[in-house]
């Protein structure tokens, strides 16, 4: 039975890794279509937009692959049942729960590879994708690190520790060098914010380096030009989606112990905690749709479907997240609906199979 344990797993491995290649290919071409309007922006070329798209697949398809599961389940044990294969298993004294098994087996394996790709790897490619695609259009330098974001405009460094989500700045601190890379002058503020094409600085302490002495000067307000425009700035706000589930727990708790809304970043935290229990079911919702289909359904036609309801159970996931979001509901739902629902279709298929 280990054998056939093997064989089977591999064969749904192999039927997905095909899946996952289709569906990254196909995820590279849209989003380097999206990326090609961008063309001809500072210094931003084909080869620039084909690096930023390379970037954002990972993520894409971390989220996909449930509905991977699904087709590569569906075309590797549909596939052994249109040969019989299945069949002679079950005359052999295999059980449906052993078959299911040896299915789950293969889908934990690459479960585990998605999760440390696109969980692990994927957010901090995407991160980067955006860095790069905003310093070639924007040709400044900037770089994000536990201590905030920081970019460089002309003789002058600036370093904003958090970025809000209406793109309000708070801990501002900008460091100003003279021709010979001497600190002239530290300008810090509470908050800043964009006004008429420029920066308005809150709660302002300058610090003027003099040749026998610091000169300090407190302002309630400090009107400040500069190239760092809110679109340069949007790297420095990550979004929830492009932090990992560990970085996304850490900004939960931090959030909720200044009491902000963190509703937000609970979705992302749920959502990502889906997929590897989205993935598994799916995998078991595979086998009544291949069981239940008879011998005389082509593996193309158990595709169709699987690959239909796999985006359906999809876009409604994604399409309760919002609803979740928009009523303020329990973020664990996020979890429990997909589940539910991938349930009770298990359950039908079930029956009418019976």
């Amino acid at each position: 039975m280990k054998r056939i344990d093997r064989y089977i797993a591999a064969t749904v491995i192999k039927a997905t890794l095909m899946t996952l290649l289709v569906l990254t290919l196909l995820t590279f071409v849209l989003t380097l279509v999206d990326e090609i309007e961008d063309l001809g922006k500072g210094d931003y070329g084909t080869l620039d937009a084909m690096i930023v798209a390379a970037c954002s697949v990972p993520r894409f398809l971390y989220e996909a692959f449930p509905v991977s599961a699904l087709i590569g389940a569906l075309l590797g044990i549909g596939g052994m049942a249109s040969a019989g294969e299945l069949i002679a298993m079950r005359a052999a004294g295999m059980t449906s729960g052993q078959i299911v098994a040896a299915v789950l087996k293969g889908g934990l394996l690459l479960l585990v590879l998605v999760v440390l790709v696109g969980d692990g790897i994927g957010p901090v490619l995407e991160q980067y994708g955006n860095q790069y695609r905003l310093e070639k259009q924007k040709k400044q330098i900037t770089f994000s690190s536990r201590n905030g974001f920081w970019a460089k405009d002309g003789n002058t460094m600036i370093n904003i520790r958090r970025v809000t989500p209406a793109g309000e700045l708070r801990d501002v601190s900008i460091y100003r060098f003279d021709a010979e890379r001497r600190l002239e002058a530290l300008i810090k503020a509470g908050s800043g914010e964009y006004r008429d094409e420029r920066w308005v600085l809150e709660g302002v302490r300058q610090t003027f380096v003099e040749e026998d002495r610091l000169r300090v000067e407190q302002r309630e307000s400090l009107a400040w030009s500069s190239v760092v425009d809110p679109s340069v700035l949007s790297i420095a706000f990550i979004e929830p989606i492009m932090l990992p589930a560990w970085r996304l727990w850490e900004q939960i708790q931090s959030l909720k112990s200044r009491e902000q809304n963190a509703l937000r970043y609970e979705v992302t935290f749920w959502s990502k905690i889906a997929v590897p229990l989205t993935t598994l079911a799916m995998l078991i919702l595979a086998m009544p749709m291949v069981m239940g289909s008879g011998r005389n359904t082509s593996a193309g036609q158990r595709v169709l479907w699987g690959a239909m309801l796999g985006t359906l159970l999809y876009l409604f996931s994604r399409g309760f997240s919002f609803l979740v979001l928009a009523l303020n509901l329990p973020p664990v739902l996020v979890v429990v609906f997909p589940l539910a629902v991938i349930l009770l279709l298990f359950l039908w298929m079930r029956r009418h199979a019976a």
